[in-house]
């Protein structure tokens, strides 16, 4: 996001926070140093490290203590999204050619499973024994969070609720989890640490309905990936389920739901259909709320120049969709 390239303190932090990245994961085989410097090359937003960071300018900010555990946040994200796309057999992200693509299955599963083995090497030696419990809930959670998905693939009958409940364990617990332990770790008060931690989930399931959204009518370039992938692929999500919500396209919609290979023209009708029907208004309405649930977390922190700039992070959000 333009946010840390704004604030250059947030830009130096990110930088350090990959070097320690390059540093922890180089390793005895080349193709798994490979594997990472090509997922580091590939960039990403480096949100949850930059959030721990943010969060921890709350309490007794201490940069050498924090950039560790940035990393291995970011390592974690790193790791999941290499065993997404082993699941969901998926070729490219942010228009690079995914590690699975280039290296094959096994070697993905293997360099994802390195990365979040030198994760927790790290975080065992920086963390608390309470943090270490919320570290290890959190993944609990996004694995729940993704096998959920997997098994609702091309299910038509997914609710709102459902879907909600899905993106905040998927995505939502690891952007909580990143402010609380960076506030935790900085030994923030305990209404600091609160409003962080409920700050970062609001903002993880924003993330993810905006990009869900993104899915339908955003920037295919920019995307890094084909529009309405997710729905090719069997994954219904948000601006899907409120479309089916109303019987008129429930209908004009079913020929398509549960449908493997769909062509051009189909895909293109499907997202014709979820546009005019409301679905993508509705979805944009949905990731309104959350984000001004941010809003009302954030009015509970002290003034200080980082709520600033997680109130930046939410109206870049705001832009995205």
């Amino acid at each position: 996001m333009r946010v840390r390239k704004k604030h250059i303190d947030v830009y130096t932090e990110i930088d350090k926070i990959d070097n320690y990245i390059r540093k922890s994961l180089k390793a005895n085989q080349q193709v798994l140093t490979d594997a990472v410097n090509d997922l580091l090359f590939a960039g990403g937003k480096r949100l949850r490290p930059a959030m721990l960071m943010l969060a921890g300018r709350f309490g007794k900010y201490n940069e050498d203590k924090l950039i560790p555990l940035a990393a291995t946040i970011e390592m974690i994200h790193m790791a999941t999204l290499i065993h997404d796309d082993i699941i969901d057999e998926s070729d490219m992200r942010r228009g690079r050619p995914t590690t699975r693509n280039r290296w094959g299955n096994s070697t993905a599963v293997f360099t994802g499973d390195f990365i979040l083995a030198r994760a927790f090497s790290i975080i065992t030696q920086s963390v608390s024994q309470k943090s270490m419990h919320h570290i290890s809930s959190v993944i609990k959670g996004i694995c729940e969070g993704e096998v959920d998905q997997f098994q609702s693939k091309y299910e038509p009958s997914l609710s709102v609720i459902h879907y909600l409940k899905r993106t905040a364990r998927k995505t939502g617990m690891l952007f909580s989890l990143s402010c609380q332990i960076g506030a935790e770790e900085s030994r923030c008060k305990k209404d600091t640490v609160h409003f962080l931690s409920k700050f970062g989930l609001d903002f993880g399931v924003a993330f993810q309905i905006s990009d869900d959204i993104i899915d339908f009518f955003g920037d295919q370039n920019k995307a890094g990936k084909p529009l309405c992938c997710d729905f090719v692929e069997g994954v219904y999500t948000l601006p899907v389920i409120y479309a089916m919500e109303d019987s008129k396209f429930k209908d004009q919609l079913a020929e398509f739901i549960g449908r493997k290979n769909l062509t051009v023209n189909e895909v293109e009708e499907v997202g014709r259909l979820v546009g005019v029907n409301g679905g993508m208004e509705k979805s944009r309405i949905m990731a309104g709320r959350y984000l001004k649930r941010c809003c009302t977390s954030l009015d509970n922190l002290p003034n200080i120049p980082a709520k600033r700039i997680l109130h930046e992070f939410v109206e870049e959000l705001t832009c995205r969709y």
